[in-house]
Order: structure tokens, then sequence, then C-alpha cells
């Protein structure tokens, strides 16, 4: 027999911490890492998005839509990565 919830947890926490960790990553990244390395360190960070995207989930403890919002979580996450990414180096290729 299972048990209602009385007050049931936010679903979308995890995912909006993932996407502003994303976020803030990207952003440290195109600040601080010399553009030598710079696209190296996007692709650690997306690693990273996954790794904190599982680990906020599994905090939440709840099992339905585990894997739907794990995915929604990383994929949205990378997204931001990219286009964090494709903006650097658009400002990189223009002439100044």
């Amino acid at each position: 027999m299972t048990v209602p919830e009385l007050a049931p947890r936010r679903r979308y926490g995890g995912i909006a911490a993932t996407w502003g960790f994303a976020l803030l990553v990207a952003l440290a990244i195109a600040v601080f890492v010399p553009f030598e390395t710079r696209f190296w360190w996007f692709g650690l960070a997306g690693g990273a998005c996954l790794v904190f995207a599982f680990s906020a989930h599994l905090i939440d403890g709840r099992a339905k839509g585990f894997v739907f919002r794990v995915s929604i979580a990383a994929l949205g996450g990378i997204t931001i990565l990219g286009i964090v990414a494709l903006v650097m180096m658009l400002a990189a290729v223009s002439p100044a």
C-alpha cells in the first residue's frame, strides 16, 4: 500500500538548478579561460552538467519521471553551453 504525498514536492527545481549551473559555468569559462583552451573546457562542463543533473534529481528522491527529468535537465544544460560557445565563437571570428 502506498501513502499519498500530502504536500507534493516541486518537479522542476532540479531542472532549473541544472540550467542555472550550466549558465554560471559557461559564463565563468567565457570570462576566465583563455581562448586556446576554452572549447575543451566547454566539453568538460557538458559532462559536469550531466553529473549535476543526475545528482540533483537523485537527491529529490522521486522515482516517477526520473529519467525524463534528468534528460530534460541535462539536454537543456548542454544546449545552454552550446549557445554560449556559439556566441563566443562568433565574437572571436567577427571583425573588431
